[in-house]
């Protein structure tokens, strides 16, 4: 009877549900301390003829995301199109999908796991990310998720915003909570406790940049607004190391086939079609 509750649909659409409470629980009762909100408003509202944006965090922080949805959008212009979020195709990201629906982002289901397996549409989500960017759309992603490394970036959003030529906004998210004993030592805030958002200016990409030297880019300022969220709401550091980084795979070779490990994607999209694999919750 258990094994039959688990496949029901009710339990995705009840737990999701629970989530995006919460979520909204803590945004409108966390004491926020925001900096730099105005870089990601500039991209949010979409200059016309502009491509769209990718907004990172760390993925310890996911319960954090959803406050400039929940608090600063009823405020701003409407973008022009909603803010994305990719999910794995998982029975898991069944709940993911759930509070994303409820939170009003749009979603695309794509392969979290990281390994070289076509039905878990590594190729057609790197294509309908393309599509949301060109839309002048943004990217919401935990940049180090759904499985880690902590707090490493990965190669393959790198890639994707060099393809696209988008800018990667660094969406630094903090709150005094608990850290659960999950790979990412996730924060687990109460109510009413104080909480943090830095934004930090965007990162431009392009195809020229060197993409090893982006992505260390990228995770040195993300880490970096991350310590000034922790400052700014109280949050000491984490004193648990987190487990060794995993040694990177290297890519298929053959064109248009999803990278093993999307941590080192390489090949430029729509064949990158691992490029969002790593970078997601």
């Amino acid at each position: 009877m258990f094994k039959q509750l688990s496949r029901s649909p009710v339990i995705p659409w009840i737990g999701g549900t629970l989530i995006w409470a919460y979520m909204s629980l803590l945004s409108h009762t966390l004491r926020w301390k925001v900096e730099g909100i105005e870089h990601l408003r500039a991209r949010w509202e979409g200059p016309e003829g502009k491509k769209g944006w990718v907004a990172a965090t760390w993925h310890s922080r996911i319960l954090l995301m959803p406050m400039v949805q929940i608090i600063f959008r009823p405020k701003w212009p409407k973008p022009p199109h909603p803010p994305t979020l990719m999910v794995s195709p998982s029975k898991d990201g069944e709940f993911t999908r759930r509070a994303g629906i409820w939170l009003g982002l749009h979603i695309i289901r794509g392969s979290a796991s990281g390994r070289s397996d076509k039905s878990k549409r590594g190729v057609s989500a790197a294509r309908e990310a393309m599509e949301v960017m060109n839309k002048g759309g943004g990217m919401v992603i935990t940049i180090d998720g759904p499985r880690g490394p902590a707090e490493v970036v990965g190669m393959g959003t790198i890639k994707l915003a060099q393809q696209m030529g988008t800018p990667i906004i660094i969406y630094g998210l903090s709150a005094n909570a608990k850290r659960l004993n999950t790979w990412d030592h996730m924060l687990w805030p109460r109510p009413f406790a104080r909480g943090a958002v830095v934004v930090l200016p965007p990162i431009e990409t392009s195809k020229k940049m060197d993409s090893e030297e982006l992505r260390l880019r990228v995770e040195n300022a993300l880490k970096e607004a991350t310590r000034r969220a922790d400052e700014l709401c109280g949050m000491q550091p984490d004193p648990k190391p987190f487990a060794a980084v995993r040694e990177r795979a290297k890519p298929v070779a053959s064109a248009g086939e999803p990278l093993e490990d999307s941590a080192s994607a390489t090949s430029p999209a729509p064949d990158a079609s691992a490029a969002m694999e790593h970078g997601r919750s």
